[in-house]
């Protein structure tokens, strides 16, 4: 397990939160940005979430298992924003429930090691398969100090025809929802050629265990 990062002091270690000051964090922003973009995460995507002292963590004072769900939707709502570019008009009424919309079906959580005040949690998406109707994704949690995944959420997102309550075919569905399908697709793509090509390059140094 990667070691936390020393501060000189209780306030440097919370400059995270500080709008301008010179931080360590730079530096760890930096360095998880880069691993996550080279992994396959869509840039977009990527949120920085400062941990909170007073809500986020449960009384061992630890991030509370519920938080990394917040986490999660951050990204995914900065994964919807990025539609914007091929939507135009429609992506008003996409937020409004109105016309078709991305909707969350389901998510699958793999907590993988404790994160903790103070600290900052960069948290992204990796989109995997593109259907005609919903599109695959994980969304992945790093902690800055520990420079090594915390939490991972494994899901779908359905487009969903807000009138009918029923999934919305985007190729048939006229523009934009076919340029929208297009956008995702080549993300897709480009998430899964460089995924594969980390995968290569950073083979497991350890068969992964089972709970």
């Amino acid at each position: 397990m990667a070691g936390k990062t020393k501060f000189d002091s209780p306030l440097e270690a919370s400059s995270n939160y500080h709008p301008c000051a010179p931080s360590p964090y730079d530096a760890l922003r930096t360095q998880a940005v880069d691993t996550a973009v080279n992994m396959g995460y869509d840039y977009d995507s990527l949120a920085e979430i400062p941990i909170d002292w007073s809500s986020d963590q449960d009384p061992n004072n630890h991030v509370s298992n519920p938080i990394y769900a917040k986490y999660a939707s951050t990204a995914n709502m900065r994964l919807f924003e990025s539609f914007s570019t091929v939507m135009g008009d429609k992506y008003a009424d996409m937020l409004r429930g109105k016309a078709i919309g991305p909707v969350l079906k389901g998510y699958t959580y793999n907590l993988k090691r404790p994160a903790a005040y103070p600290d900052s949690m960069l948290v992204g998406n990796r989109l995997s398969d593109m259907r005609s109707d919903r599109y695959f994704t994980t969304t992945t949690i790093w902690s800055m100090r520990q420079q090594a995944v915390v939490a991972e959420c494994a899901g779908w997102v359905v487009f969903v025809d807000f009138a009918t309550g029923r999934p919305a075919d985007l190729l048939k569905a006229g523009e934009p929802y076919c340029a929208l399908y297009a956008q995702i697709k080549e993300k897709v793509e480009k998430a899964n050629a460089l995924h594969a090509e980390w995968e290569k390059s950073h083979p497991p140094k350890r068969p992964v265990s089972q709970l």
